[in-house]
C-alpha cells in the first residue's frame, strides 16, 4: 500500500468518542543477526511504519459472527486504510495504479475464495480442513487470491498483522507481513495493495485467535494518548 493515505477524520467511526491508541514494538537493526526470520520482521517493520507513522494504530471492534472475524477485519481495515482509494461496489472500476479505486471485498466473495480450488488446495497441502476461524496464513491466502480474482489490473494483494505487546505472556507486538507468491515483504511500488489487521496473539502462539480491523489514529486520539502518558 502506498504511504500516501487519506487523512483520518477527527472522530472515530461512530463519531462519538476517541478510541485507545496502540503502538507496535519497534525493531532495532542488529548487524549481528543474519537470521532470515529477523530480516523478514525488519522488512515488515518498514511496511508497517509506512502505513502507520511511529507504529501507532487504533483497533476497530470486529464481530466474531460465524467465526469469521478475519473476514470482517479485512473489510474494516481496507475501508479505513485505503481511504479515498476504496470504491463502493462490485461494479466499480478496480483500476491498476496508485491512487485509483480499490474495491472492498464482500463477505460472500471472501467465503467463495476460501472455498475455492486454489485456497482449498493450499489448505489440503497444510493438512487443514477448517471452514471458519482462520489462521493468519489462511486469511492472507484468501486476500491474495481475492485480489487475483476480483481486482485485476495488475494489482497484487498482501496482508500483514500486528498484535499488542503482552508482558504477561511474553509476546512482542512486532508487525508480521505475510509473503505471497505474488509479492514479497521487501517489495515496494505501484500495483500492490497492502492491508493490515490486528490479532490477539493467537497467531504468535501458533494458533488462530481473534482478528480486528485497524486504522490510523485521529489527532484527537493522539492527544488523549499524550495526556495519559
Amino acid at each position: 500500500m502506498p504511504a500516501t493515505q487519506a487523512p483520518p477524520t477527527s472522530e472515530d467511526e461512530h463519531g462519538t468518542r476517541p478510541l485507545p491508541v496502540s503502538r507496535a514494538v519497534d525493531i532495532l537493526p542488529d548487524p549481528r543477526s543474519a537470521l532470515p526470520r529477523y530480516a523478514a520482521y525488519f522488512r515488515a517493520r518498514h511496511r508497517f511504519w509506512e502505513a502507520f507513522p511511529e507504529g501507532q494504530y487504533v483497533r476497530l471492534p470486529t464481530p466474531g459472527t460465524d467465526l469469521e472475524c478475519g473476514f470482517h477485519a479485512l473489510i474494516l481495515s481496507m475501508r479505513h486504510q485505503l481511504g479515498a482509494r476504496c470504491a463502493s461496489g462490485p461494479g466499480s472500476d478496480p483500476g491498476g495504479e496508485a491512487g485509483s479505486a480499490v474495491r472492498v471485498p464482500t463477505l460472500e466473495e471472501l467465503r467463495a475464495v476460501f472455498r475455492g480450488a486454489v485456497v482449498q488446495g493450499e489448505n489440503a497441502g497444510a493438512g487443514m480442513a477448517n471452514l471458519s476461524w482462520f489462521t493468519a496464513d489462511q486469511l492472507a491466502a484468501v486476500f491474495a487470491e481475492w485480489g487475483r480474482r476480483f481486482l485485476g489490473g495488475g494489482q497484487r494483494c498482501q496482508m500483514g498483522w500486528v498484535t499488542d505487546r503482552d508482558e504477561e505472556l511474553g509476546l512482542e507486538g512486532w508487525p508480521v507481513m505475510m509473503n505471497t507468491p505474488d509479492v514479497e515483504t521487501g517489495e515496494v511500488g505501484e500495483g500492490i495493495v497492502r492491508v493490515w489487521v490486528w490479532n490477539d496473539g493467537g497467531s504468535l502462539r501458533g494458533g488462530i485467535g481473534h482478528f480486528e480491523g485497524i486504522r490510523r489514529p485521529t489527532q484527537r486520539e493522539l492527544a488523549v494518548m499524550g495526556d495519559g502518558q
